[in-house]
Formats: structure tokens, sequence, C-alpha cells
């Protein structure tokens, strides 16, 4: 039985690799990236699909240890998932694992 129903959902995954979580979240593109390893880019309260590295945005602040510790590393991905169809976000996410080079 599935945990949340309709529209909204928060998710998050690690990689094992900061480039291929890197490569996932500037390779998406039904997903609306939440930072650009250089500058926060503002969500203005809309209702698309957001992915993110929180360590390099909202927790960026925090000491790495302290999130290392916290089971926050670097290559945690987190997706905001709104309104968009779910198969077309699958095949994003998707397309975006597997055209990572080797």
């Amino acid at each position: 039985m599935p945990s949340a129903k309709g529209a909204g959902s928060v998710l998050s995954f690690l990689t094992d690799s900061l480039a291929l979580s890197k490569h996932v979240v500037e390779a998406t593109k039904y997903f609306n990236m939440t930072v650009s390893f250089t500058m926060l880019l503002p969500t203005g309260g809309s209702v698309n699909s957001l992915i993110s590295l929180p360590c390099f945005m909202s927790h960026a602040a925090i000491p790495a240890a302290v999130r290392e510790a916290h089971g926050l590393t670097d290559d945690l991905v987190q997706i905001s998932v709104s309104i968009e169809d779910a198969e077309d976000l699958i095949a994003d996410l998707d397309c975006a694992l597997m055209t990572r080079s080797v």
C-alpha cells in the first residue's frame, strides 16, 4: 500500500557519488533545479517538481562532519514531487541516471 497518494511527495536518495548526484540534478528536464552549485535559485512558490543537493543548499552552513554524522552526505539528492505526470518524472530520472558517462 503506497504511503503517498495524489500530487506532492518528498523523497531523498544517495548515489554514493557526488559526481553522479550532480549529473542527475543537472540532467533532469522535468524537475526545476533548486541549486546550481554557485547560486541559489528562488522557487517563487511554483507547483513544479524540484530537485536539489541539500548539502550545497539548505544544509550548506552545517559543517560537513556534523552532516555526515547524521547521514547527510554530499551525494544526497532530494526530490519534491508536484503535479507533473509520475511516469514523465520517473522516465526523466531514469534517463539522467543512464546517461552519465563513466
